[in-house]
């Protein structure tokens, strides 16, 4: 397969228009899709940000907080995610110094998912780690392990997000489905009723996790239950 570069200069409705660097690329990406009578180009998006200091600060402290948990050296648990993570994206090896951030960002949800099925200690906020668009993931990996969104402390209260129990709303005969839910400790759960919905999720920066039944289906069969649309009594707290 080869490779051309080109930016995208004019979007009209599904139409892009892309602009190669010189007319030369322009003509040899012609004469390859030609000489191979192709029809489809396949385009990849490359990430030219590099890793950000609070991702590079973040990631090493894993290292660390795993290393205590573990009982190994950080800088075998550095190399042992570092070759797990190339080997699992299918990446070059990559330095921590100067990697995409995009790849960056991967890494430590990568890391995290592991934190989160081991259930190792962190020395900091997990929040405080991910970009926007990684939260979700925590959100949800929160709720289904059943650890504090916010910090990873445990146990948990299933709180309610825009339809709270409460309010003339029966808790035993009430459904999730289609509710915002989060996974949080008493004292974040207590911090979400007293400052407030929007304020709690603009502290945070967490959205919930939208319920469905297929999120039911997986808490059930970890043993948890947090309502059906047949009316399941709760086991958490709301």
């Amino acid at each position: 397969m080869k490779e051309f570069q080109a930016y995208p200069i004019k979007k009209d409705g599904r139409d892009i228009t892309f602009r190669f660097r010189d007319e030369e690329d322009a003509n040899k990406f012609q004469a390859t899709f030609n000489l191979f009578n192709q029809t489809l180009v396949e385009i990849q998006v490359r990430d030219d940000r590099e890793i950000s200091a609070k991702q590079r600060r973040f990631i090493y402290a894993m290292f660390n907080d795993i290393s205590k948990w573990s009982g190994d050296a950080p800088e075998f648990v550095k190399q042992w995610f570092k070759l797990s993570y190339e080997y699992w994206q299918e990446l070059d090896e990559f330095s921590l110094h100067d990697v995409e951030k995009s790849v960056a960002a991967g890494l430590i949800t990568f890391m995290l998912d592991f934190v989160a099925d081991h259930n190792v200690p962190l020395s900091f906020m997990p929040l405080d780690a991910l970009e926007p668009e990684e939260i979700a993931h925590w959100e949800y990996r929160a709720l289904m392990e059943g650890f504090d969104v916010i910090d990873g402390s445990r146990p948990v209260e299933l709180a309610h997000g825009e339809h709270a129990v409460g309010m003339g709303r029966d808790r035993n005969k009430i459904s999730n489905v289609d509710n915002t839910v989060f996974s949080l400790s008493h004292s974040h759960h207590m911090e979400l009723h007293k400052i407030g919905l929007k304020a709690f999720k603009s502290k945070y920066h967490v959205n919930g996790v939208h319920v469905t039944d297929e999120i039911i289906q997986q808490l059930e069969s970890r043993g948890r239950r947090f309502g059906t649309t047949n009316n399941r009594i709760e086991q958490s707290h709301a």
